[in-house]
């Protein structure tokens, strides 16, 4: 017989007395024939997959899956709580480190060390313990073509998703995904739709992915690899000003086409495509300043 449960686990008590609490689904059935992590808001910012994580455990359960599922839609309470002046800011720890300001995202260094991180990244790592694969869903940037980060080894798993580009990375860093892969697990970093905002559309499409990698849905076409170290380039603001955009995230530029436009004190700028490549991202910047990364690129 099938078990479905929930666990609702303590992580952090603030000075007035407030809890923070990750619920923690369980879906258990019999001779299951793997087990696998679902995760969503690492970042409090990054809001798509938490309702992707919800609307899928109703999925999981009308489709009788073969699978053993642990799914942590809201598995950063802290970060979501984040606010200023009403923006979510959950990229970082401020409620106990605004000096040194952690990435949530890159403190696996710090599992154990009986700081609010360490215990609470400990707390996610040991629900991961006994999956075989980490599906970690994430958001990035002001706008973004929708793409998975996986190992070099892990590309075809990755591509299982139908997410339209895998970008295949080699060097581990202290991600949580990273630190799953290292641990001996498939590890993705699904990057479903832009980050602080969520469309019906983005949810939808997180659902599809999901759908796609246990089988629920068909095969989508093969996505494109691409690796970081040899295509992903950053484009840098080349002076202070205000930014208007002209092109969107996901389309191909050509070197040299009208890109954007930049308003500085001197006057009105506009800024050509230092590349020909897909523009993969744009950061969430309006009013950058001198070299301050403004758009990631995949290259041809």
């Amino acid at each position: 017989m099938v078990r479905f449960e929930k666990e609702t686990l303590s992580v952090h008590q603030t000075a007035s007395g407030a809890h923070y609490e990750i619920d923690v689904y369980r879906y258990d059935p019999p001779n299951p024939t793997e087990t696998v992590h679902l995760q969503g808001g690492l970042h409090g910012i990054e809001l798509t997959g938490i309702p992707v994580l919800y609307e899928f455990m109703k999925l999981v359960e009308e489709a009788q899956l073969p699978h053993r599922i642990i799914c942590v839609p809201q598995s950063n309470p802290m970060g979501l709580d984040s606010q200023i002046m009403g923006v979510q800011t959950g990229y970082n720890n401020l409620h106990t480190n605004q000096q040194n300001c952690w990435n949530w995202n890159r403190i696996g260094q710090l599992r154990g060390d009986g700081s609010q991180e360490g215990e609470w990244v400990d707390l996610l790592l040991n629900l991961t313990e006994p999956a075989d694969t980490v599906l970690d869903l994430h958001t990035a940037g002001a706008e973004t073509a929708p793409h998975v980060y996986a190992h070099v080894s892990q590309v075809e798993q990755a591509q299982c998703l139908g997410l339209p580009h895998v970008l295949a990375w080699e060097q581990h860093s202290t991600s949580f995904c990273d630190t799953c892969q290292q641990l001996g697990k498939v590890a993705l970093t699904l990057e479903l739709s832009a980050s602080r905002a969520i469309t019906s559309e983005d949810v939808e499409r997180g659902i599809q992915a999901l759908q796609r990698y246990f089988g629920i849905l068909p095969k989508a076409p093969a996505a494109r690899v691409w690796s970081i170290r040899e295509h992903l380039k950053r484009w840098l603001s080349p002076s202070g000003g205000v930014l208007t955009w002209h092109r969107r995230a996901g389309e191909y530029i050509q070197q040299g086409e009208p890109l954007a436009t930049l308003y500085t004190r001197q006057g009105k700028q506009e800024l050509a495509s230092p590349y020909s490549g897909l523009l993969l991202l744009k950061n969430p910047t309006h009013a950058p300043h001198e070299r301050q990364e403004l758009a990631k690129f995949l290259l041809e």
